[in-house]
């Protein structure tokens, strides 16, 4: 197994446990994290999703360039590359936050992994980049979420086209990571985190999660109809009026994820 999973607390830990590879994605990983995606998300009592490298000098290094060198055919090349597309696909999908931890290098397409999260938690030592370009190679796959995350088209070309590594600082601005914190409190600063996302309630964390993602693809007008009526849908559920009731009553309320 490629991908180690660990449950407490209502947190699903995902580990990308390939560290002598720097988690590098081969076709074996990539199916195994959609795979362990799609049972997070069907499972009612995981709250938070966190996605870890095994160690803490990779996320991810990208892609296995020794499986990836060994493709004897275009279908073989399109079943690893349309694997990343799955996996960040099923990233958003779920009705849970997903968490990246990135400790060191996140590159090629594990930059696009740690990009693709609801969340992601950087070390100050982080370092980003996409360097495909100097192997002759381009970052496609992953340019979706780190187009939609930075909204600048010229910032997505200058990783894409120079292949340069982005220290944390610079990640932060670019609006490629959440929030970047001192090595030592990068475990503190997810556990507060996911703490705080299981604290809320399960439905309206769904609900405003797909919000967001289908309001991005919107143009202006239609993403206002359309979060207009979202809302209607969120007041008139039972989490929603639970809360209400709460706050009037000055008590902690009770999710039932309805």
């Amino acid at each position: 197994m490629n991908v180690s999973v660990a449950t407490h607390d209502g947190v699903r830990t995902l580990t990308i446990d390939r560290e002598a590879q720097r988690n590098a994605l081969d076709r074996a990983t990539l199916e195994e994290l959609e795979t362990a995606l799609g049972e997070a998300e069907r499972d009612a009592t995981v709250r938070v999703i966190v996605l870890r490298g095994a160690g803490d000098r990779a996320f991810c290094a990208g892609a296995d360039l020794k499986e990836v060198l060994g493709h004897e055919s275009i279908q073989e090349s399109r079943r690893h590359f349309d694997g990343v597309a799955r996996v960040i696909g099923a990233m958003q999908r779920c009705n849970q936050p997903v968490i990246a931890r990135v400790p060191g290098f996140a590159l090629a397409g594990g930059c696009g992994l740690a990009v693709a999260a609801d969340f992601t938690i950087a070390s100050e030592d982080a370092v980003f980049g996409l360097p495909e370009i100097s192997l002759g190679l381009l970052p496609l796959m992953v340019s979706v979420p780190i187009l939609r995350a930075t909204g600048s088209r010229k910032v997505l070309l200058d990783l894409v086209l120079t292949g340069r590594r982005v220290a944390a600082d610079e990640a932060l601005k670019l609006g490629l990571v959440t929030r970047v914190v001192p090595r030592e409190s990068l475990d503190k600063e997810i556990e507060a985190l996911c703490t705080t996302l299981a604290s809320h309630s399960p439905e309206t964390l769904r609900a405003g999660k797909e919000a967001i993602y289908t309001m991005a693809e919107m143009e202006s007008g239609a993403a206002m109809r359309y979060l207009r009526e979202s809302i209607v849908l969120t007041s008139r559920s039972e989490d929603a009026q639970e809360g209400i009731r709460a706050f009037f009553e000055k008590r902690e309320p009770k999710w039932t994820g309805r």
